[in-house]
């Protein structure tokens, strides 16, 4: 049993542990995953041959293991005063869809500390019919964005009803046809970066996240499928949903990752280089990962 530090300072790393009957430093090494040697090295003058009962040693602390969580899901370290239904709720899942991820999971029995998998939800389905969706900026005009994409004002306004092309606000999100793009890009794996091409010239290049070992990347060549504003959470600002099911370019919520195999799988991008390439890219743009 651990006593914290009521008799000595442990260093850190460590807590103390008081002996009890029938102790030994090999047992309390197996106990708690440790080695004798490590326990040794922290207790300078212990007599592994003469322990006593009530006596305080330090013990290295057992470090979690990394969790290994399928696709589609992300670590998650539980709280004081979680409960799965809080858990649930601030992921924008279901408890039943975390039980699923963690099939030995007792849900009256969680703890501090410990490691469980939670669900990514995908976002929401968008309300544009051509799942084709737009970010207006300050200065846009509608001719300019029509040229850019290669589509008609009209044609705009067709899918747009109640849009005042002389009263566009900052922030709007609007919908447009789809069309044919010379745009393309290229996500190096091993490099950690996504280029956007213009007829195969580079147009500039950004620094990604890209998946985990355990959880890697795709290789091919896929399309953009669908465009979504602000997804949240581990998608952060956009997404961008590739041909390859449930994967996707997108934003983040740990800026930390990026230039990192950290993702589950997708391409992850800080959120101000997602939404400028968001706002660049149509849907089936060419995405060649590699």
């Amino acid at each position: 049993m651990f006593y914290g530090n009521w008799f000595r300072q442990c260093p850190m790393g460590s807590a103390a542990y008081i002996i009890r009957q029938g102790d030994t430093l090999y047992k309390i090494a197996q106990k708690f995953s440790t080695t004798v040697e490590a326990i040794i090295s922290i207790n300078p003058g212990i007599n592994p041959m003469a322990l006593y009962i009530g006596q305080q040693i330090c013990v290295p602390q057992r470090l979690p293991q990394p969790l290994s969580c399928p696709i589609g899901t992300s670590p998650y370290q539980v709280k004081a005063g979680d409960t799965l239904y809080a858990i649930a709720k601030k992921f924008n899942t279901t408890v039943q869809a975390i039980i699923s991820a963690n099939p030995d999971i007792d849900p009256d029995k969680l703890y501090v500390g410990q490691q469980i998998c939670v669900t990514e939800e995908l976002p929401p389905v968008t309300t544009c019919p051509t799942l084709n969706t737009y970010v207006i900026q300050k200065g846009d005009i509608l001719s300019v964005i029509a040229r850019a994409f290669n589509v008609s004002i009209q044609n705009i306004l067709a899918i747009n009803p109640g849009l005042n092309p002389n009263n566009m606000p900052v922030g709007a999100v609007i919908c447009l046809p789809v069309a044919p793009s010379p745009l393309s890009i290229n996500v190096s794996i091993r490099a950690k970066t996504l280029g956007l091409y213009r007829s195969g010239s580079l147009v500039k290049s950004y620094p990604v996240a890209t998946g985990k070992p355990t959880t890697p990347t795709p290789e091919g060549t896929f399309s953009i499928i669908n465009k979504q504003v602000n997804p949240g959470g581990p998608f952060g600002t956009r997404w961008m949903g590739l041909s390859k099911p449930h994967y996707g370019i997108h934003g983040n919520n740990n800026p930390a990752s990026i230039g990192t195999a950290a993702s589950n799988g997708c391409v992850r991008m800080y959120n101000d280089d997602v939404n400028e390439l968001f706002n660049l890219v149509p849907v089936n743009t060419i995405v060649r990962i590699f």
